[in-house]
């Protein structure tokens, strides 16, 4: 499936399945027998209602000063016979896509750029489709996809599962994976009392071993904030992540908190 196209009516594999598009503009290849849905729409509706608030921009606006420039490409004599010519712009691939709100960011700064936003959950990729213009496809992040081998400038995972022998296999040549994941003191006071889960421990030194097989790790920003929320943001920020899923103590009025994350730029050894 190539990046930056509409999905075709229907996939098909070599094993006889068949995948077909949906009337909200993405395809769907999740086996609902294995359970598998991804965010609900609560949590994409707090997810939502948050970022709309602006307090994460600074982090769209990272991800987007990490992107590498537009590569070039040599263009065949006769356009017309080649049905997978590319635009010149950036073709990222948005793992995990969520609501779509760092891949809008970076389609509005780069619009020759194509994308295809993926997800495990159908609300997401409806969302994201819905938001960027993107091609959508709703898939398990953990097993084999319907994209491509080389297809891919940019694959982005923002807050999101990382498959690394997948991620290494759509990257094209020169590509770059571009993962961000939170510091220890994200968000330390909402854990502080109980509003949000625990985040793991050397997360980092984590995120470096699980890529470590089919990446090198070429640079690496850190970004440290904080932002005044009332208590309607504080909730929705509690509510939009993985703390969604869980039991957890509901705060009662507004404060400061601080926001930090580390962008980590790699690539696929050569």
């Amino acid at each position: 499936m190539p990046l930056g196209v509409h999905a075709p009516l229907t996939l098909g594999c070599e094993n006889g399945h068949r995948f077909d598009a949906n009337k909200r503009g993405y395809l769907s290849t999740i086996d609902k027998g294995r359970g598998i849905n991804g965010d609900s729409k609560e949590i994409l509706r707090s997810r939502s209602e948050f970022l709309a608030l602006g307090h994460y921009e600074p982090i769209a606006d990272l991800v987007d000063d990490c992107l590498p420039h537009s590569p070039e490409r040599d263009e065949p004599a006769d356009k017309e016979l080649d049905d997978d010519l590319m635009p010149r712009g950036l073709r990222i691939l948005d793992s995990g896509c969520g609501t779509g709100y760092y891949l809008a960011h970076l389609l509005e700064s780069r619009p020759d750029a194509s994308a295809l936003a993926l997800d495990a959950s159908a609300d997401a990729v409806a969302m994201t489709v819905a938001a960027t213009g993107a091609s959508g496809l709703v898939a398990d992040v953990w097993q084999p996809s319907a994209v491509r081998d080389d297809t891919a400038d940019v694959v982005l995972c923002v807050f999101a599962p990382r498959n690394a022998p997948e991620f290494a296999r759509v990257l094209a040549p020169g590509g770059r994976l571009i993962v961000v994941t939170p510091r220890e003191n994200h968000l330390a006071e909402l854990r502080e009392t109980g509003e949000m889960i625990g985040i793991q421990p050397d997360k980092l030194a984590a995120l470096d071993a699980g890529l470590g097989a089919e990446f090198d790790l070429v640079d690496r920003q850190s970004i440290v904030y904080e932002r005044a929320l009332d208590l309607v943001a504080r909730s929705l920020v509690a509510a939009m992540g993985p703390s969604g899923h869980h039991e957890r103590q509901q705060p009662t009025t507004g404060g400061t908190i601080t926001i930090a994350v580390d962008v980590s730029v790699y690539a696929p050894h050569s």
